[in-house]
């Protein structure tokens, strides 16, 4: 599941206002809402990518890692996740 991101102009204050929402959630929430994204997959709608880059920006602060990945253009998510002893791991 991958999706090409293109910055547009207003992007930045869209991402901060995801993120502020996401600092108030709990891990097991942004887990939860990792995992939809995954179900439903990456749509191609750019509004998705952006929440997408605000979890991962989440996911990054806390945890210092990071299911939603961006190598150069290319935003993914790694597949499902799970809480395991307050660190997120891939479920096999």
């Amino acid at each position: 599941m991958e999706y090409i991101y293109v910055g547009r102009e207003d992007d930045n204050n869209i991402i901060a206002d995801y993120k502020k929402r996401f600092e108030v959630e709990t891990l097991e929430t942004l887990v939860k809402s990792y995992n939809r994204q995954v179900k439903c997959g990456i749509t191609g709608v750019h509004r998705q990518a952006l929440y997408l880059i605000a979890l991962r920006q989440e996911f990054k602060e806390r945890l210092k890692e990071s299911p939603v990945y961006i190598l150069e253009h290319v935003l993914g998510l790694v597949g499902p996740i799970e809480v395991v002893d307050g660190n997120i791991r891939i479920v096999k």
